[in-house]
């Protein structure tokens, strides 16, 4: 079996180097490429959320909010437990909400730093 970690030892070579892993990643990126689907995942870092929780925090439809949860369900990103007729979802690893949060972070930065350029290059513009 192949491992894929930061600690592997030896040099990836055309003869050695596995895509499998890439495509995998490219997959949950497309997953994760909806604002919605995002802030689900957003909200859910605090625990469990019904589909009526998330409407409500989020304002979009229910249909809507099902949709995104059912796709997220179906690659693995969110789990679900039935209590009754209720459907509770939570993130099925806290690490896809490191990942997230950790892309927010750099964005944030790239957004503070063009702010900056912004502001130094209005006061040059001034002055």
């Amino acid at each position: 079996m192949l491992e894929y970690s930061n600690s592997q030892e030896k040099s990836i070579t055309k003869e050695n180097f596995d895509m499998t892993i890439y495509e995998l990643q490219a997959e949950i990126s497309k997953t994760l490429a909806h604002p919605l689907r995002i802030a689900i995942l957003h909200l859910l870092k605090d625990g469990e959320k019904t589909v009526n929780d998330l409407t409500e925090t989020l304002g979009a439809s229910q249909s809507n909010i099902s949709q995104h949860l059912t796709l997220l369900r179906q690659r693995q990103i969110v789990k679900t437990r039935k209590a009754g007729s209720t459907v509770y979802y939570r993130v099925a690893s806290p690490k896809i909400n490191q990942a997230c949060d950790m892309l927010r972070e750099v964005l944030i930065e790239q957004l503070n730093q063009k702010r900056e350029i912004a502001k130094n290059y209005t006061t040059r513009e001034m002055t």
